[in-house]
């Protein structure tokens, strides 16, 4: 019988050769625009994309490995599952075959978990049943008590507008939204106005899953991809004289007694002064770019100054990969939270924390006009970055990370975020000082985010220049980059 690392071997093989698919450019991964290498930085040429992507393959192959086990709908590297376990003792095994020191699985007890265990929706008209295959429950929905038999209503893009002469009140209500719209806040105003369930049709091409955040509703609410969401919308207009019905069936549970981990691992420097780099570990789906990208990023810097002699590395390394990301609400980031309340033994000779979050995603786009049939387009480049450096106040790491990212081709947002992009290093950025760049993409959160949308050559870039931020960093002084904390806003 084939082994449980063989078994992963093989899913691991299967999603990174996903990279392999044939375009008019030729193979993906030789078709992606590569950036050389500015003079004097050769030495960053031992960090190769093409080998760190294939952590990217290895994470999605513990994501699919959890859901043939008899997950099928809700699925990745759930926090608090046997895939998280396993995702925390293949961090750990990295980092020991690295070399590293005090490598660790510290355990974090959670709250109870919420927990989706089956779910059915299908429409209804004149003899036809469509089953909502791509509906995806909101992050802590509340389930039903019964499966429900609604009347259907559609309302658009969920404006007050749209809802005028309409009685949603016990009824399933459909609305429409696209990634880069202006919000409505459909969702919350069809819960307000008494909706019995909501269902959010994500408008990009293709039928995607979407794991969406909490909806925060009373309501059991939902996601749907565009081919089920146009087809619900067109049956309920083809049935003005008798409303089209819903039924839906949810049924979830608060599971107890979890826990997840922080992953350590350490890079003895030539002195006691520390540079943290932090990925979080967790993900839905296959989760390649969010954030299997970020912790093949952190495992490559691990590997690239592992090689390097320890008293030519300043400053102590620090890895952890963090637990829970995405299980917002009561008992989540419970591992930053432990981090932030040991703050004063852990951080206070920390020179730089660097937040490894969805650094390079495979630029897309939904042509709105002219186009329309081509669906979803693939591209030969990255999608530029958000990112935060150590804020006004540390201009010397604002123009730090801004030259790395530049020289390495690494595209940036012309400005900088306030705070942190939407991430783990919101946490610290008060009290440390730190990098943190990520893009939020159109396979965001979905069961298309696989590894071949996570391009090696940005994943190369990236990791470059986060090692240029490092080596630059240590040539200053503490004292250049601490700060007193900023008080809570």
């Amino acid at each position: 019988m084939m082994s449980a690392m063989g078994k992963l071997l093989v899913l691991a093989i299967g999603a990174v050769n996903v990279v392999a698919q044939t375009h008019a450019l030729g193979k993906l991964d030789d078709a992606l625009l590569e950036w050389p290498l500015p003079a004097g930085d050769q030495r960053y040429a031992a960090i190769d994309g093409r080998h760190v992507h294939q952590y990217v393959g290895e994470q999605a192959a513990i994501s699919l490995e959890y859901r043939d086990q008899g997950h099928p709908k809700f699925w990745g590297r759930i926090i608090g599952t046997s895939g998280d376990a396993r995702d925390a003792e293949w961090l750990a095994a990295k980092f020991r075959a690295i070399g590293l020191a005090d490598v660790r699985i510290q355990p974090v007890p959670l709250d109870p978990q919420w927990m989706p265990r089956s779910w059915e929706v299908s429409i209804r008209s004149g003899g036809k049943v469509l089953n909502l295959d791509s509906a995806q429950p909101d992050y802590g929905a509340n389930g039903t008590s019964a499966e429900l038999d609604l009347d259907a209503v559609y309302v658009g893009l969920g404006s007050e507008a749209d809802f005028a002469g309409r009685d949603v009140r016990g009824k399933a209500v459909f609305t429409f939204s696209e990634l880069g719209m202006k919000p409505e806040g459909a969702v919350k105003r069809a819960d307000q106005k008494g909706a019995a369930a909501i269902f959010e049709v994500n408008m990009l091409p293709g039928n995607l899953r979407y794991q969406a955040y909490p909806s925060g509703t009373q309501a059991p609410a939902f996601t749907v991809g565009s081919v089920d969401g146009y087809a619900a919308r067109d049956l309920i207009a083809a049935s003005a004289d008798r409303p089209a019905r819903v039924k839906v069936r949810l049924d979830v549970e608060r599971v107890p007694n979890l826990k997840t981990a922080l992953v350590w691992g350490t890079l003895p420097g030539a002195s006691d002064e520390t540079i943290y780099v932090i990925a979080h570990r967790d993900g839905w789906f296959q989760a390649a770019g969010d954030n299997a990208g970020g912790v093949a990023a952190m495992i490559g810097l691990a590997e690239y100054y592992a090689k390097i002699p320890r008293a030519e590395r300043r400053r102590t390394m620090v890895f952890i990969g963090l637990d829970g990301h995405h299980n917002t609400g009561p008992g989540s980031g419970a591992g930053r939270r432990w981090l932030v309340e040991h703050r004063s033994e852990l951080f206070d000779k920390t020179a730089l924390m660097i937040n490894c979050e969805h650094p390079a995603t495979l630029q897309t786009y939904a042509y709105p006009h002219y186009q329309e049939e081509r669906g979803m387009v693939w591209t030969d480049t990255v999608l530029a970055q958000q990112w935060y450096a150590g804020g006004p106040s540390r201009p010397e790491l604002q123009a730090i990370t801004v030259k790395a990212f530049h020289e390495f081709g690494a595209p940036l947002d012309l400005d900088p975020d306030p705070r942190p992009p939407a991430g783990d290093l919101g946490q610290f950025f008060r009290f440390l000082p730190g990098v943190a760049t990520s893009e939020f993409y159109q396979y965001f959160h979905t069961d298309q985010e696989t590894p071949e949308v996570v391009p090696w050559t940005g994943l190369e870039a990236t990791t470059r220049a986060y090692a240029k931020i490092i080596d630059e960093v240590n040539k200053l002084p503490l004292s250049a980059l601490k700060r007193p904390p900023e008080p809570e806003r």
